[in-house]
């Protein structure tokens, strides 16, 4: 089996692409994605609370609440 063993062709170099992706939308700005968070964060705790108390109890929901609020301003008051 010696000299047998094929060499692999040198691969292209891995580098940034050079052609860009179309985006479906485009990226929204610092403002748009802040309120999209709370936007999303008030959904989510208007969702997610009572049914957290159904399946959990009081307690647990409490405890979810804290978890998630101290989550939330935490990012908020994250220093960029």
């Amino acid at each position: 089996m010696s000299g047998s063993a094929r060499t692999r062709a040198p691969s292209r170099p891995r580098g940034p692409r050079t052609r860009k992706t179309a985006r479906r939308w485009p990226a929204p700005g610092t403002r748009a994605r802040r309120w999209l968070f709370i936007l999303g964060f008030t959904l989510a705790l208007l969702v997610g609370l009572p049914l957290a108390h159904a399946l959990v109890g009081e307690v647990g929901a409490i405890l979810l609440g804290t978890f998630a609020l101290g989550f939330a301003l935490g990012r908020m008051t994250i220093r960029r």
